[in-house]
């Protein structure tokens, strides 16, 4: 019996470093770095429909085709100025 249950705590150990090695590797890669081609400048003004929050965006990336959520929302493009 003992042996049985030394059997399962290795298991169980196993499992356990091997989830927590696989999240420690995903956390530690840095990511991909953004080429300065991408970045662009700009001057848009975003404002988020729930709480009133405003952003202004002074650079942008090129690949970027939706606007910053805030509130788990899309925020809305306003006018500037």
């Amino acid at each position: 019996m003992t042996i049985l249950r030394f059997l399962i705590a290795i298991g169980i150990g196993t499992v356990i470093w091997t989830a927590s090695m696989a999240v420690i590797r995903a956390v530690a890669n840095p990511p991909p770095e953004i080429d300065p081609e991408d970045v662009v400048e700009t001057r848009q003004r975003f404002r988020c429909s729930l709480c009133g929050t405003e952003v202004t965006m002074t650079i942008t990336n090129t690949t970027a085709s939706s606007p910053p959520r805030h509130c788990r929302e899309e925020m809305d493009e306003t006018p500037i100025g």
